[in-house]
């Protein structure tokens, strides 16, 4: 099942700040996930909200929501720590 997967720009953004080599690793990851969920691919459902999940790489956080119609948001790229506050 593949995916359609917009970055919002904020998300864009975070992903521009980022140095060259994660920032190229994150987009493969997300090239990964328009093909959907797989095994290889980290991802957890976010506790206490609905269709929203998180996928890992490396030190970084991918948050986005999984709407109707097999589309991806993808609303903020974070590190590890900034996450989780």
């Amino acid at each position: 099942m593949s995916y359609n997967v917009f970055l919002e720009r904020k998300a864009e953004k975070q992903l521009e700040t980022l140095n060259s080599s994660i920032g190229r690793i994150i987009n493969e990851k997300i090239s990964k996930l328009k093909k959907g969920f797989s095994p290889e691919l980290d991802i957890k459902k976010l506790k206490g909200y609905r269709n929203h999940y998180r996928l890992r790489v490396r030190g970084y956080r991918i948050l986005f929501e999984l709407q109707e119609g097999h589309t991806i948001i993808v609303y903020a790229i974070l590190s590890r720590k900034k996450a989780y506050k």
